[in-house]
Order: C-alpha cells, then structure tokens, then sequence
C-alpha cells in the first residue's frame, strides 16, 4: 500500500482530498438535494461567473474540489484514478499537478466564457486536460516506437465518448472538459515543442501569465447584469420590508414607498447602462424593464393614494400587480443566492372557506338565483359568516363594489362603481362603520365631494357635475342641479357641516322641501310629494322606526323571551338594516350572549313588528339601520 501511494502520491492526494471536500460539505448542508446542495457549493466556492470575474479568483481552484452528487463525485474519482495514475507515473507527480492544475482553470474560462450564470462544480475539466495530455503523450511514444497509434485512438475516442455521454445525461459541463481536453492538447504540444521532454516543467511557467491575461481579458457583462439583477432584488426587498413594518404612519408608508421607487430608478439606469446584452438574456431583459416601470408605477400610486387620501388609486395598483405577473417568469432568474429558509409556523384556527356565489335582488335581499339585480363572489365561513376579499357585480357582469370583509362585518377598504364603470364612492369601513376620508363621485365620473367620518359626518369639498367647486375646506354654498338645470338643492356648509335652511325642488321647479340645521343636525323640516301630499318632521324620520313604536316593540320582546326556556342569561345587541320594502337583513350581533342565545334573539326579531323605513325628507323611503338589545 505504501509503495502504491510512493508510486502515484498526487493522484492519491487529490482523491483524498475530493472525496473529504464532498463528506464535509454533505455534513455542512445536511442533505444533498436541490437548491441547498448548489447553494452551499456557490457559498464555500463553486464557479460562478460574476463572483470570479468581479475578485473572487481563488474559485478557479476551489471549485475542482466539489462535486455535485454522488453519481458526478463517483465518475471523477474513478476517471481521476485511471487516467490520473497513468499520467503521473509517466510524467511525475510535479509535471502532472502542473497539468492538472493549468487545464482545469483554462476549462473553468471555457465555462464562463460559453456559460450564461452557471454554477459549476466539479474536476472533470481538469481530467479532460489530463486526457488531452496523455492522448499526445501516448501517439509520441507510439511514434517514437514505430508502433500503430489506432489502439491509441480508439481508446481515447471510446474512453471520452463514454463520458461524454455520461456527462450529457448528466447535464455535464461540456464546454469546461472541452476546453480542459484543448488544453490537454495544446500543452503538451508546446511541451514537444519547446522542451521534446514529457518529464520537464518548462512551458507551464509561461501558461501562468497566459492564464492570468485571460483572467483580465474574459468580458465582464455577466458581472454588470448580475450587479444590476442584485439592485432589483433589493427594491423588490425594499418593498416588502415596508409591509413587514407594523405601526407605520400614512406618511411613513409614503416616504417609505418614494425612497423604493428611487431603488426602481437606480436598477433602471444600471439596465440602460448595460454595454451588452448577449441575445439569450434580451427576454428576460424586456420584462424586467417593463417589471421595474410597473413596480415604479405602484408605488407612484400608492403614494397618491396617501398624499391625496383616495382609495381608488387601489384599482390602478390592483391593475399593475395583475400585469406585474406576465413579467416575473425569467429565463434566468438569478435568486440562488437568496433562498431563504421560510420558518415554519402553525396556522390559527380558522373555519373552513369555501368560494361562494350569492345573487340579491334591489334590495340586497338573498334569493335563489337569476334573475336577480346583483351578485357577490366571495368566501363564506362554515358559520355562514363573509371573509375576506369579496366583489359584488351587476346582474350584466359588470363591477358593483370591491371590498372586505371580517366575520360578515365591512371592514377595509371598499370600492363602489356604477353600472357604466364610474365611481360612485370610495373609502374604508371599521366594523360596519365609515371612518375617515370618504370621496363620492358624479354620473359622469367626476369628484363630487370628500367626507370625513369621526364621530360625525364632515363635509370638507364639494363639485358640481362640471367641476365647480362649491365648498371648500368646510364652507360654503352646495347647489345640485338636475339634469334641466332646475336646482335641486342648495344650503350653506359651515365648518363642515349643515347650517341654517336648507331648500329642495322637484324636477318640475314647484317647492319640495325646507329643513332646518344646525351644526349639521336636523332641526326640523317641512316638505311636499309632487302630488301636494304634505309633511312635518324632525330627525327622527332619519331612522327606521318600529311599526307601533318602542314601547310596544319592548313588550314584545319581553313575551318573545319568557316562551325561550334558557339558563343563559344576558342581553344580545343586534345591529340590522331595514329596507325601503320594510325588510330586516343583514343583522349583526354587536353584544352576544351564546350562540343559542344570539339566534334566538335574531328569530324574535324576525317574527316581530315590521319596521317603518328611514324616509329621506319625511316622505322618500331610504335604507337605514336599527339597533335594538334584547333581555335574556
């Protein structure tokens, strides 16, 4: 055994040393599967055309020790072995390590110079070299020894046709062990030439300036797309850490978002910067420049959406997130080095979802299927219950309202749309309530007003139909006109809110109504239905109302209640909406007891007194809502 490893010291070395580089780095990643056996080999040293190319030189060697599987690490030992022991017993072991060593650098330039962004592993370029080299050793001592150089050949075609093919069932490197096996050849004809010994170490000295040169002289564009593919990546990460921050303020989301769009710039300008673009990357190119103007455009959006609070800069996001998905698949997608160990953590408790078509009729009242007036798609919980993201639709397909809901409550922002695909409104709701900025539009598209919700209804602007502005930060005069150009109402705004009288007319001209605020609360008020029918009212008519009144309504709870035998007991606080037909829907439990209880609380509603609609002016029914508790 010793005499054997006297006899071939650096093949015996360098077999050692491959088959410890594997053992360490199967322990180092724990497996050898994909992506994290690539992974951790680009990480300890593996070719990669950027990295090389930009200072990391030392790859060149480095990656002649690793290997990418089992099968890959099993034929280059035992071609290592074969080949290499030959070799190095003919032209000893200094001689076959300069061999070695020149052929499997000028085999890994082959590879970054033919290869787009390749990870490369593997001594199989320098074996290549190896063989080239011994291939022009054999045929000169055949020559010299007037012996036939056709079982040389045959053995050399044989030998690299087998692996070659191996290689290619593989997914080998071809280009390195062709330029390794040139190398070979090249070598050892220079050897011929300039020393006629196998055994001297001459013209390698002169390969290391020709190897460092060509270091210098490979071209770079790989390096400079690689930089700039890492600049997309970081916006892209840029953008999502805004999200990942909690508690942000509107205008911290708003300078967070203007400083990621200046990182979309600077990746765009390193992409026009870029001095070639060789033909196999000039798709992947085009979506990235049309990914990073989409990307910019989102976050132009979502600033505007801020510094204007409007919502429906949301469609022209939801629009450009939905283009964004013809751009991300690449060619090369060059993420290898960011694969991020994802951990994992248990999913709450949630009910079973499943995607549900409802169809309502003018009253937003569920019935059976067409015809219908509209219809919602969306999820509904095992409890009946609206999550989530839901879109409501016109009977024709077209859009009606974009929004969210939370244990069927509104909640989120909400989109509505007429049925010529204009705005009617936007702005957010919080447990089935307005908050904050609401903006509502014209028929013909236009702004009409922004509100805002608090503890009251403020009116901040307003437009007519022709962009007229009438009131501005809380004051002034609001005239409506119909579509003859009556006036259809006017009445003074002050700090937001209604003051003083308020006139309304019919289309015709004659008087429909005078009402009376203050601070924007209803005094009283007096109208006339366009058959003279007339009416007195105060704020109360702004409200659905009990047929019978509360009084009565309370004694029939109380009876409702004693016929419920329970040993539950509490009081269930329901929410609902009545319509202008004097139907109930959408009830809410706002205070529960249990859900026995809650349901029988909604039942006793439902079986009780019918409910007088809101009316809008004293005479108009209008949708409005209710809240009664019920005692257990």
């Amino acid at each position: 055994m010793l005499a054997f490893i006297k006899k071939y010291p650096a093949t015996i070395i360098l077999l050692v040393v491959n088959i410890g580089v594997f053992v360490v780095m199967y322990f180092q990643t724990g497996t050898l599967d994909e992506p994290a056996w690539s992974q951790n080999a680009l990480k300890r040293g593996a070719l990669f055309n950027p990295y090389v190319l930009r200072d990391e030189w030392y790859r060149l060697f480095t990656h002649m020790f690793m290997h990418g599987h089992l099968l890959h690490i099993a034929l280059n030992m035992s071609a290592l072995f074969l080949v290499g022991s030959e070799l190095e017993e003919k032209v000893g072991t200094k001689k076959f390590l300069w061999v070695y060593f020149s052929t499997g650098i000028a085999a890994a330039y082959s590879s970054l110079y033919w290869h787009l962004f390749n990870v490369g592993v593997g001594a199989s370029g320098a074996l290549f070299g190896l063989l080239g080299f011994l291939l022009v050793f054999n045929l000169y001592y055949s020559r010299q020894q007037k012996t036939s150089a056709v079982p040389i050949l045959i053995t050399f075609i044989v030998f690299l046709g087998i692996n070659t093919l191996f290689s290619a069932a593989l997914n080998g490197d071809q280009a390195a062990h062709f330029g390794g096996l040139a190398a070979g050849i090249v070598l050892a004809v220079f050897t011929l030439v300039f020393t006629r010994s196998f055994h001297k170490v001459l013209v390698e000295y002169a390969f290391v300036p020709i190897l460092i040169l060509l270091y210098f002289a490979l071209p770079r564009y790989q390096v400079h797309y690689f930089d700039f593919f890492q600049k997309v990546l970081a916006a892209e990460d840029s953008a999502n850490a805004v999200f990942d921050k909690k508690n942000l303020s509107d205008e911290a989301f708003a300078d967070a978002f203007r400083k990621n769009t200046m990182l979309w710039d600077t990746a765009g300008i390193l992409l026009q910067e870029q001095e070639y673009i060789p033909e196999a990357l000039q798709p992947d190119t085009f979506k990235l420049k049309r990914y990073i103007a989409l990307r910019k455009k989102i976050n132009i959006a979502r600033v505007a959406m801020i510094d204007r609070e409007s919502y429906i800069y949301l469609d022209s996001i939801e629009l450009a997130q939905d283009s964004l998905k013809a751009f991300i698949s690449l060619d090369y997608p060059l993420l290898m080095t960011r694969v991020r160990v994802e951990k994992e953590e248990p999913e709450p408790d949630q009910p079973p979802m499943k995607m549900t078509t409802v169809w309502y009729d003018r009253n937003w009242e569920e019935v059976s299927g067409p015809p219908a007036e509209y219809y919602r798609i969306g999820y509904r919980d095992s409890l009946g219950l609206w999550q989530g993201a839901v879109r409501d639709h016109y009977a024709n397909g077209v859009i009606q309202m974009k929004g969210s809901y939370k244990d069927d409550k509104r909640d989120g922002v909400f989109l509505y749309y007429s049925d010529h695909n204009t705005y009617t409104s936007a702005g957010r709701y919080k447990d089935n309530r307005s908050i904050g900025k609401w903006e509502t539009y014209h028929t013909n598209g236009r702004l009409e007003s922004e509100v805002y919700y608090t503890d009251r209804y403020f009116l901040k602007n307003f437009w007519d139909s022709t962009g007229h502005q009438w009131v501005k930060d809380g004051e002034g005069k609001q005239i409506q006109r119909y579509a003859n150009g009556v006036v259809a109402t006017e009445g003074e705004y002050k700090d937001g809110y209604k003051e003083g009288y308020w006139y309304g007319r019919h289309e015709n001209g004659e008087m429909y109504y005078e009402e009376n605020y203050h601070q924007g609360k209803l005094l009283h008020g007096r109208s006339r239905s366009i058959k003279g029918e007339g009416v007195v009212y105060d704020a109360s008519s702004l409200y659905p109302l009990p047929e019978g009144g509360y009084t009565k309504l309370g004694q029939y709870f109380q009876e409702a209640v004693k016929k419920f035998e329970s040993s539950e007991k509490g009081t269930v606080r329901l929410s609902f909406r009545v319509t202008t037909d004097k139907l109930i829907a959408d009830i809410q439990v706002e205070t529960s007891v249990s859900e026995e209880v809650d349901k029988k609380a909604k039942q006793i509603l439902l079986e009780g007194p019918s409910w007088i609609p809101a009316k809008e002016h004293g005479l108009e029914p209008v949708e409005g809502y209710g809240v009664v508790s019920i005692d257990f």
